[in-house]
């Protein structure tokens, strides 16, 4: 598989990732009350996995750039904090039940802790940054500023994401959809710590431009192929519940497709079916997921992740070559492999 460059390079530097990022959480004694309340908490649900992938764009942005990758680690762990906070935070506003194959956080120790929890997760991530001595003062305050716009535009996603479920919305453009998985993940699980890995490395603004573009239209592909595998795969893959993004309604670009393309009865069927949200059952589920697969619209998610793939490695061509460049393109393989 063209992802397995990728692959090869998460598993080389994901232990010095992890060992890195339980540092900020081996604060107090295992058996403190600390610990109990709010550092386990954070640590085991760190721990449960996760490819790494935002440090490791971070390192490979910076090294792409001909800059020194273990520089950008702790840029990239900042993000990483980000992304448990918003997965945490996540999973309480949609009532989830299992993230990465164990009980939600907010199940295991209850929503006022887990919210706590990532509470600290957020206040870590300019922390990590400001406190990090091997940059200079000036790339601090322009990676702060990174992470500044990464979480404003990752809370109007969410925000549209959350909204249009509560306020019953259901005529979507594909456009709409492609806005709100830009603020919702495109930041955090790609703009960002491309940016920032660039800016550590010395970029050119042509560099930064291009690798901005790059994790623009990669994240995207990422999020599209995240909601085709939530229908298409199962909880062995996905690591949280199957079907989940249909049992909560999401507006994923699949429905709002189908919305579009499917005749009057079953269009009416389909959203007869969404206002139900949590109190659908897993048949009446699985009957969107017909209605999905019968009006090409999971073909057509497919294929929008494609040409965002095929346009993410066409910006890459800023970038002078490099290992780190091809490990990258191989990244963008890698996120549409995954249910191809």
């Amino acid at each position: 598989m063209e992802g397995d460059l990728f692959i090869d390079y998460l598993n080389s530097v994901s232990p010095e990732i992890d060992e890195h990022l339980h540092r900020y959480l081996a604060k107090v004694p295992r058996d403190s009350t600390l610990d109990r309340y709010l550092y386990g908490i954070l640590d085991e649900f760190i721990a449960r996995g996760g490819k790494r992938t935002r440090p490791a764009m971070a390192m490979l942005a910076c090294e792409a750039v001909g800059g020194d990758p273990r520089k950008a680690m702790s840029t990239g762990c900042a993000i990483e904090f980000f992304h448990a906070a918003a997965l945490i935070h996540d999973d309480i506003m949609d009532a989830g039940l299992l993230r990465r194959g164990r009980k939600c956080a907010h199940i295991l120790h209850g929503e006022p802790l887990a919210i706590n929890a990532g509470d600290y997760a957020l206040g870590l991530v300019c922390t990590v940054v400001v406190r990090d001595p091997l940059l200079d003062d000036a790339t601090k305050l322009a990676v702060v500023d990174v992470i500044g716009e990464m979480s404003e535009h990752t809370v109007e996603g969410q925000a549209l994401d959350v909204g249009w479920v509560r306020d019953d919305i259901f005529d979507l453009t594909p456009d709409d959809y492609l806005q709100m998985a830009l603020g919702k993940t495109g930041y955090y699980s790609g703009i960002a710590p491309l940016k920032a890995g660039a800016i550590i490395g010395g970029a050119t603004e042509r560099e930064i431009r291009a690798l901005e573009e790059f994790g623009k239209n990669a994240s995207i592909a990422f999020q599209i192929q995240d909601d085709l595998l939530n229908i298409l795969g199962d909880e062995t893959t996905m690591g949280k519940d199957y079907l989940t993004d249909v049992l909560e309604s999401k507006r994923t670009l699949m429905v709002i497709h189908c919305l579009s393309a499917a005749n009057a009865t079953d269009r009416s069927r389909l959203v007869e079916i969404l206002r139900l949200r949590h109190d659908k059952t897993l048949v009446e589920a699985a009957e969107v997921v017909r209605l999905l697969g019968r009006y090409g619209s999971i073909d057509y998610a497919r294929q929008v992740a494609r040409s965002l793939i095929v346009e993410a490695h066409s910006q890459l061509s800023a970038v002078r070559d490099s290992t780190a460049r091809d490990i990258l393109m191989s990244m963008a393989r890698y996120f549409l492999d995954r249910v191809n």
